[in-house]
């Protein structure tokens, strides 16, 4: 009877580590106010259709290849997940995000027209409104949580650490517009050098040179759930194609010299047989 109380003790003692495991532990994060000017709060009208909001998310990957800046517009959203990158092999990282920025409004009292958009990208304050952040697992993955009281209308901005490689991967946000704007002097698309999967909807350059990469996540398949962009330096493939002129002609040129070697060797090596066949002959004469 003992031996049997023991054992249940046991499996039951087994099943509350199994289930604490499963659960979903959630650590609060706070917080201060970001800096609204190290932002770019663009609204691309020219993509909505007739002019009517999209939930939108952009991503502008900084030159030094250490972070990477998320824009999200929202509208009428009480709920946002921002996965690190951590979650899809990047490095660990002491805070999940950084210089954390709302400029939103209540969906019940804000239109969500590209006039709302417009004002609120030229706002100099950030939105005081209730919110709850939190980091957890869901799924499996690390994520961070952000809701709020109430939904709300317009953009969300903050910072994510990287690993400083030139390849950048994130879970596809729930947005119907996804953009990457690659570093200025960087791009990608060279099969050798690096290409973004899926392949975007549409590849263009923007006013100030940086080479952005858009996706329509209504286009896209239901089992692309991550998106991965290798980035390299434009004149890459220029300066690898020129080294790799430079192997040819330099190889071109040992092999000619071996070639003019050989034929000069050959050269000496039958003028060496010739005087030996005169020695021979003159030997015979001399018999």
């Amino acid at each position: 009877m003992k031996m049997k109380t023991k054992c249940i003790f046991t499996l039951l003692a087994m099943l509350v580590v199994f289930i604490s495991g499963c659960i979903d532990q959630k650590k609060e994060i706070t917080l201060e106010p970001g800096n609204i000017s190290s932002y770019e709060f663009d609204a691309f009208l020219d993509e909505w259709e007739n002019g009517i909001p999209e939930n939108t998310t952009r991503y502008y990957i900084q030159k030094d290849k250490t972070g990477v800046q998320a824009v999200h517009i929202v509208i009428n959203s009480s709920k946002l997940e921002i996965f690190p990158p951590e979650t899809l092999g990047g490095g660990p990282e002491k805070d999940p995000i950084k210089n954390f920025v709302l400029l939103v409004e209540p969906a019940n009292k804000t239109a969500a027209n590209s006039d709302t958009f417009m004002r609120l990208s030229n706002s100099s304050n950030v939105s005081e409104v209730n919110y709850n952040l939190t980091q957890g697992v869901t799924r499996g993955m690390k994520v961070v949580n952000l809701e709020f009281k109430e939904p709300v209308t317009g953009f969300i901005a903050y910072t994510l650490d990287t690993p400083g490689s030139q390849s950048f991967t994130f879970m596809k946000p729930d947005s119907e517009f996804i953009r990457v704007v690659l570093p200025e002097g960087y791009v990608t698309g060279n099969r050798v050098f690096g290409i973004a999967r899926p392949k975007p909807s549409e590849t263009s350059f923007d006013e100030n040179g940086r080479q952005t990469l858009l996706w329509i996540s209504s286009k896209m398949g239901e089992h692309e759930k991550a998106i991965q962009v290798k980035y390299y330096i434009e004149s890459a493939p220029m300066y690898f194609f020129a080294a790799i002129l430079a192997l040819l002609v330099g190889g071109f040129m040992v092999l000619s010299r071996y070639s003019r070697s050989r034929n000069e060797l050959e050269r000496f090596r039958e003028i060496f047989e010739l005087e030996k066949e005169y020695e021979k002959e003159a030997k015979r004469k001399k018999k």
